[in-house]
C-alpha cells in the first residue's frame, strides 16, 4: 500500500533541516506502529521519499511525503495514529491512497508557488517594486551566483520564474509577494534568491525577510 501525505511546516520547526524532518517521519512512524516497508540489505531504509526538500527557515502550509505500507491500512487510521506522534508544528492535513505504479513523487513535482514577506530599511513604494518586478520578467537573463565549498555557479533564474505577484499591502516598509517557480528534477531556484536580486538591482535595502511555501504543484 502507497500512502501520500499533504502536511504542513510552521512555527520553530523551521529551523530544522530536511535532514531532520526525514528522521522526524521516521520516528512518527515507528512510534505509531505503522508498518512502514523497507528497502535495502544490511541495513534497510523505510521507503519514503519527499517531494522536494524545503529551505531552511522556511516554513510551509504544502509539503508532500509519499510512504509505502506492507499492509492495507484505513487512511483516516494512518492520520490519526501518525498525527499521535508529531509534534507541534508539523501537521499532517491530507492522507491518501496512490498506486504502486505511479512515478515517484519528486519526478511529478512540476512548481511551487511561494509568499516572500519582507521589510525595507526605507519607504518603499509599491509602484516602484512593480516595476522592478516587470523589468525582471521581461528580461531574457538575470544571473545569481551560488557559492559552494568546491565552485561557484553562475545560474540563470529567468526560465524557473513563471510569474511573481506584488500583493498589495497599504504599508510602505512592509511588503509582500507571491512567486511561481518551476521545480523539480530539472533544477529550481528559491524565492529568496529572487528578492536578493531585485534588492541588488534595484537599489533598496531589505532589513529583515520571510518566505513560506503556499502549495507544491504535482503532476
Amino acid at each position: 500500500m502507497r500512502l501520500q501525505f499533504k502536511f504542513s511546516k510552521e512555527g520553530l520547526l523551521r529551523f530544522i533541516s530536511h535532514l531532520d524532518v526525514q528522521r522526524l517521519f521516521i520516528r512518527a512512524f515507528r512510534r505509531a506502529e505503522l508498518p512502514v516497508a523497507r528497502k535495502g540489505g544490511f541495513s534497510p531504509q523505510p521507503k519514503m521519499s519527499f517531494a522536494s526538500a524545503l529551505p531552511l527557515g522556511y516554513t510551509s502550509s504544502g509539503e508532500f511525503l509519499e510512504v509505502e505500507l506492507t499492509q492495507s491500512m484505513d487512511t483516516a487510521e494512518v492520520k490519526k495514529r501518525l498525527s499521535s506522534q508529531l509534534p507541534d508544528g508539523i501537521h499532517v492535513s491530507q492522507v491518501e491512497e496512490i498506486s504502486l505504479d505511479k512515478p515517484s513523487l519528486m519526478s511529478r513535482l512540476e512548481s511551487a508557488i511561494y509568499r516572500v514577506a519582507f521589510t525595507t530599511a526605507e519607504p518603499l513604494e509599491e509602484k516602484k517594486l512593480k516595476d522592478a518586478v516587470d523589468h525582471l520578467l521581461n528580461r531574457e537573463e538575470a544571473v545569481i551566483v551560488r557559492r559552494s565549498k568546491k565552485k561557484v555557479k553562475r545560474f540563470n533564474v529567468i526560465p524557473f520564474i513563471l510569474n511573481i505577484e506584488v500583493l498589495p499591502t497599504n504599508h510602505k516598509f512592509q511588503k509582500e509577494m507571491r512567486l511561481h517557480l518551476k521545480s523539480g528534477q530539472g533544477g529550481s531556484v528559491k524565492p529568496l534568491e529572487i528578492l536578493d536580486l531585485l534588492e541588488k538591482e534595484d537599489s533598496f535595502e531589505i532589513m529583515k525577510k520571510e518566505a513560506h511555501r503556499e502549495e507544491l504543484l504535482i503532476d
